[in-house]
């Protein structure tokens, strides 16, 4: 399966059929012949598909000017549940600037990718380069003694640029103003009390006309390092789909409950 021209003509992640885009990210997307056995039985099926853009990051250079950027694909089943297949655009290849594309089925998978991609940036090495000698984290001079080794152990440590101090109450505040009745119970609260550091980042935002009014939605993450060691994420929900059109806030416990709810109640028409 042949990737699209890399003329710099942007592709259009979004509109038509899901199948329709689910066709096109993998005829762009140089490993795509490899990744359609895994994806193609469930995800030409798929009722809906929203992409977003999940995260990005640019440079001017040296050695030269270098993108890239990760979206995030979901496609909503039949049977109510989402498929998540993210894509990885860069330029950061040998070949002095093409573009090259790449879909991941696992969050594990991407994640090194992109680490061996940000390497070209003069980013943060994944863990399987670091040197005996290497600091435990990038952030070691920005947390106290007690987080800093933690995130040694933390997979996503590389890429969060998390902040200490007062973590435990950011989590208290934050689930004190869902609204939603099924956000995450006292076992998750009991957990977060011992949240030393957090990062609070965007996942995608989304406006449409719903019966003639306007309504908007985005999906924040908030990812809590415990002084266990352990990472716990909550997905924020912000939304205008209530009677008044005042926003308001839901929390759920992972990012698939908090999107099925925006593509399936926030948007329904």
């Amino acid at each position: 399966m042949d990737a699209e021209p890399r003329n710099g003509t942007e592709p259009v992640r979004s509109g038509g059929r899901p199948a329709e885009q689910f066709d096109q990210l993998l005829r762009r997307a140089e490993n795509g012949e490899r990744v359609e056995p895994v994806l193609a039985a469930e995800v030409r099926t798929a009722l809906m598909h929203y992409c977003g853009l999940q995260s990005c990051r640019h440079t001017k250079g040296p050695p030269r000017k270098l993108n890239r950027r990760t979206f995030r694909h979901s496609f909503l089943l039949p049977d109510g549940t989402v498929r998540v297949v993210w894509e990885l655009e860069h330029n950061a290849g040998p070949d002095d600037g093409a573009v090259h594309r790449a879909v991941f089925t696992e969050r594990e998978d991407l994640t090194l990718a992109e680490w061996e991609v940000d390497a070209v940036f003069g980013g943060s090495p994944g863990p399987r380069d670091l040197a005996p000698d290497a600091p435990a984290s990038p952030y070691e001079d920005t947390l106290p003694a007690t987080a800093t080794g933690l995130l040694a152990d933390t997979p996503d440590a590389f890429r969060r640029a998390y902040t200490e101090g007062d973590s435990a109450e950011h989590a208290w505040r934050l689930l004190r103003r869902a609204t939603n009745a099924n956000a995450p119970g006292q076992d998750v609260r009991g957990r977060l009390r011992a949240a030393i550091a957090h990062d609070i980042s965007i996942v995608t935002r989304r406006s449409a006309l719903i019966r003639g009014r306007h309504v908007s939605w985005s999906l924040y993450e908030h990812a809590f390092l415990l002084l266990d060691g352990t990472e716990v994420s909550l997905w924020e929900i912000d939304h205008t789909r209530t009677p008044s059109g005042d926003p308001v806030c839901e929390v759920y416990a992972s990012q698939d409950a908090a999107l099925d709810t925006a593509v399936r109640r926030i948007e329904a028409t």
